[in-house]
């Protein structure tokens, strides 16, 4: 197994790995927008309380979780000339893209709504669907874990152009709060980022589907129909034969509540910090380089060890340095020191660990039915947004915002023991 380790990724295998990086890159950039932006236009520009947040949040996710499974069953069964994941990743993408530049222009709840809820969940869910399942269809298992590090790392560069998006709206955009703590971003900030985001995913999409490799057809398993496939799912025998999966889905639900309790409300309480420009910046400069090697460095483990062996272990260091941040803002002010010491543990806990993790599911889903298998595996990324929104909104009106960042390592440090029941999936040679 050292010499598998040791040796470079296959040409094509390393250049497949680069253009889904690209991919997932631009996915991270709208994904930063839909989870952050979305959420403060309703606070900042139509001044909406909490709750509404929670209501669209949840709702979202609720799209999410139905339409990844549908577009997941009709691209398993997709045999057309451009493959069977790239239309769904050109067409989602394209429209998703538009759907996000116009949500920065909705005057009410109702139309943010509309648009977020409806036409982002149901079209963005088609997008990825192709995306997500591309990885497993054309990476092998030894060299997956060094791939979905390499794809999240690229991935995570997505997050940092977000971040960038954040300093430079912060920048030319905020203007102080009507309750006068902190500041809020205007309309014309919200404009600036999400036709960003949604601009960049249009383009992705067209990348995409030019770029991509997949499998000829003739090497594909036979077409089911739709009926048959989704009916499949409530055969209780056929679901036993996976139960593995089912183990890790359930871990990776519980692990990602923690981050549903503080991602949807991550950027409306760095906004009450008030920091400048320049101080923001410099947390960035310290978290991302950070982000970065480790997200590659897990990868690398996961192949080189096993995907569980180092799991629980950086569970429980990231939780250490995620409570941290709870404490950057005191009664006297905001304790720098402790942004820019706490900051990196929240990236890794957020976006990191989906290295490992993400290597150890896609082992797991059947070989012939893995878009159908994400569509299940969806639940992992929309049951703990619903749960974590409203428990975020309980946790904000009793103890105050700051204190999700508490409330949700509670989750990460439960995951473990889910965790630790899933096999290994990699078999080490000896």
């Amino acid at each position: 197994m050292e010499e598998t380790v040791k040796k470079k990724l296959p040409r094509f295998i390393f250049m497949q790995t680069i253009v889904i990086g690209v991919i997932f890159a631009a996915d991270q950039v709208y994904g930063f927008v839909e989870s952050n932006f979305f959420n403060t236009y309703l606070s900042h520009v139509l001044g909406l309380s909490e709750i509404y947040i929670s209501i669209m949040v949840a709702s979202s996710a609720t799209m999410g979780m139905i339409f990844l499974l549908i577009w997941g069953i009709f691209s398993d069964n997709t045999r057309s000339k451009w493959g069977r994941r790239k239309p769904y990743i050109l067409i989602g993408g394209i429209v998703s893209g538009i759907a996000a530049v116009i949500y920065a222009f909705s005057p009410n709840f109702f139309w943010a709504y509309l648009i977020d809820v409806v036409i982002l969940g149901i079209m963005s869910n088609a997008f990825f669907a192709g995306e997500r399942a591309i990885i497993p269809d054309t990476i092998e298992q030894k060299y997956r874990g060094r791939a979905n590090g390499i794809i999240t790392a690229i991935g995570n560069i997505g997050v940092l152009i977000g971040v960038a998006l954040f300093l430079i709206s912060d920048l030319l955009f905020s203007v102080p709060a009507p309750s006068g703590e902190g500041k809020i971003l205007n309309q014309e900030g919200h404009i600036f980022v999400l036709s960003f985001g949604g601009i960049l995913l249009f383009v992705a999409a067209i990348v995409g589907f030019v770029l991509l490799k997949e499998r000829p057809t003739s090497e594909l398993p036979a077409k089911q129909s739709f009926k048959k496939d989704f009916v499949k799912m409530f055969n209780f025998q056929e679901m036993k034969q996976h139960k593995e999966f089912f183990k890790i889905t359930i871990a990776l639900i519980v692990y990602r509540t923690g981050i549903g309790v503080i991602m949807p409300f991550l950027f409306i309480y760095i906004f009450t910090l008030g920091l400048p420009t320049i101080e923001l910046l410099i947390g960035v400069a310290i978290a991302f380089p950070l982000l970065i090697f480790v997200t590659i460095y897990l990868g690398k483990l996961s192949d080189k060890y096993g995907r569980k062996k180092y799991i629980p272990l950086s569970i429980v260091i990231i939780s250490i340095g995620t409570a941290l941040f709870s404490f950057t803002k005191t009664e006297t002010g905001v304790n720098l020191i402790m942004v820019f010491i706490s900051l990196p543990f929240v990236l890794v806990a957020l976006l990191g660990m989906a290295a490992p993790m993400g290597a150890w599911s896609q082992d797991l889903l059947p070989e012939d039915q893995r878009g159908k298998f994400f569509g299940i595996l969806n639940i992992v990324f929309t049951l703990p947004q619903i749960i974590g929104a409203f428990v975020a909104a309980i946790i904000i009106v009793l103890v105050g915002l700051q204190y999700i960042f508490i409330f949700g390592i509670v989750f990460f440090l439960v995951s473990i023991v889910f965790f630790l029941l899933v096999e290994e999936t990699l078999q080490m040679e000896k």
